[in-house]
């Protein structure tokens, strides 16, 4: 009798189990989510049509009524998600084309205030790097800062305050606990011999993220060369100019605008050296700068250094493209730069990081071994290594990945390449 019993149970639980996953099924909640829709109720509409779908997914009035519901609700990250996944479907229905023109309509919502942006040329190709809105105040060790007049400290002061001043949430404070800090100044010798005659080629400051293998930004260093290529001190301008554009950097506008109007404009005078323009006059922020930044910090960050879950993010492919139509602008953008300042590593280094994000490892390779051809900085030679270490390890050669990592942490000897050196030794 018991068994019977059993088997009956098992043929109910058959049957209900085989009915959730029909037609029959889906159109039992096909009908309650017309009807949820026809009365306005669209939120509980869009979660049945999702079912409907999941269970039918070439039922084309449940995916048109799908991405209608969704349009009806307010666009926060998962509805944006939502249809732009429809939208981007490999089903070519009346639903997809619904939900194109559903993103146009969005994004313009989205982006009302901060329109006029460079947005595409700020983020590191598929990666948005920006600090949690929460971590403001950013707080900031400086390192030897006896090696340079006290002006240089006034003017990177200055620079800072002009960030703070002209946002509404970008703040700063100092730290005496340099594990702590958020963005490290430090004060370095230039390189010798970079002059050829009267054409120079240096940089007055640079900066250079510290993240984690699993996205985890650890910290910014900004770094200022202590002279020019001469043994001169830098003028007060010089440093103001310079610092005020690499705050960009430390912040997350890890690219470079087109617009020469515009702080984060990436300078193409070459007559004496690739910071001639900060030695004409005070620079100030752009709206463009100010808007580009706001936006920055709506987007869904994927390298962050407290890493949240926020429904008032903005997802970033619908403002952006896909991964392949922003990795592919960066590409363009990171080979005009070097076109325009080939004796500069760093654009080989972006470049290269683009290569592996397109998971291209031999032309990634083949741009970090021309970076390392030039005249480098330790932070550059850390961040080939590192960057070379992280290369292999996502190839899987394991042997090459500890190589380079144990030479970066024989430059620089930090919690960051030490976890690498962790993850690669488990494999």
């Amino acid at each position: 009798m018991l068994r019977k019993f059993l088997i009956l149970i098992l043929i109910i639980l058959s049957i209900i189990f085989l009915w959730t996953k029909t037609p029959i099924s889906s159109g039992h909640y096909y009908n309650k989510a017309k009807s949820a829709y026809d009365s306005g109720q669209y939120s509980v509409a869009a979660e049945l049509f999702e079912k409907v779908t999941n269970l039918d997914s070439n039922n084309p009035n449940a995916r048109l009524y799908y991405a209608m519901a969704l349009s009806k609700l307010e666009p926060k990250y998962t509805v944006q998600k939502k249809i732009y996944e429809l939208a981007n479907s490999k089903i070519n229905d009346q639903a997809k084309q619904y939900a194109k023109s559903q993103i146009i309509t969005i994004k313009r919502e989205l982006l009302k205030g901060v329109e006029d942006n460079y947005i595409y040329n700020a983020v590191a190709g598929n990666n948005i790097i920006r600090w949690n809105i929460n971590s403001f105040p950013l707080k900031i060790y400086i390192e030897n800062q006896r090696s340079v007049p006290k002006y240089y400290m006034d003017n990177i002061n200055k620079a800072f305050n002009q960030w703070s001043s002209r946002t509404n949430f970008v703040k700063f404070s100092p730290t005496n606990d340099k594990q702590k800090a958020n963005i490290v100044i430090k004060f370095e010798n230039s390189p010798s011999n970079g002059c050829d005659g009267e054409k120079c080629h240096y940089t007055v400051a640079y900066t250079t993220p510290h993240a984690t293998p699993n996205g985890i930004l650890k910290q910014m260093d900004l770094t200022f060369s202590i002279t020019d290529l001469n043994g001169n001190d830098f003028s007060a301008l010089e440093i103001y100019n310079s610092a005020l554009h690499e705050i960009g950097h430390t912040l997350g506008l890890m690219g470079h605008s087109e617009n020469p109007d515009d702080v984060m404009y990436s300078n193409n005078d070459k007559t004496r050296d690739v910071f001639a323009m900060y030695r004409s006059a005070s620079q100030y922020l752009s709206m463009r700068d100010l808007k580009t930044l706001a936006l920055l910090y709506r987007l869904e960050p994927n390298i962050t250094d407290i890493k949240t879950q926020s429904e008032n993010f903005y997802y970033p492919p619908l403002i952006l493209g896909s991964n392949d139509e922003v990795l592919q602008k960066k590409l363009n953008e990171w080979e005009k730069y070097i076109a325009k300042y080939p004796e500069l590593p760093s654009g080989y280094i972006n470049l290269a990081s683009i290569y592996s994000d397109f998971g291209d490892f031999e032309n990634a390779i083949k741009y970090l071994d021309q970076a390392g051809s030039l005249k480098l900085s330790q932070d550059e030679k850390y961040l080939i290594n590192y960057n070379k270490a992280v290369i292999y390890f996502n190839a899987q050669d394991y042997k090459k990945a500890l190589q380079y990592a144990n030479t970066a942490k024989s430059i620089k000897n930090d919690s960051t390449i030490n976890e690498l050196i962790e993850e690669i030794k488990k494999q």
